[in-house]
């Protein structure tokens, strides 16, 4: 096996160790969840649930244009802790406030 040269070690360490950083960064913007970004952000209010009201219609009446309906009934069912999208007149919902 051939000995490298001191200055190949060097680039071969440095070139190392950028890849780590970079790999390092990634990893901690890959792990910042956009849910938990767009939950810290938003103010909620409350809807009343009446007689065939479906949690796509609220979602969908609560969304801003251009976003997309399904994060809204996702934020819906986590704001209410809802394991799906059952809901009953009367019931009180949390829901994300529009812009």
């Amino acid at each position: 096996m051939a000995k490298l040269s001191t200055p190949l070690r060097v680039v071969v360490l440095l070139t190392a160790i950028a890849v780590l950083m970079v790999l390092l960064l990634a990893n901690a913007v890959g792990a910042r969840s956009p849910e938990v970004a767009v939950a810290a952000a938003t103010e909620h209010g409350t809807y009343l649930v009446v007689g065939g009201d479906t949690l796509w219609d609220i979602a969908a009446a609560h969304t801003t244009p251009g976003e997309d309906v399904r994060r809204v009934v996702y934020e819906i069912q986590r704001l209410n802790d809802l394991d799906g999208s059952v809901i009953q007149p009367g019931q009180v919902l949390q829901v994300p406030l529009p812009g």
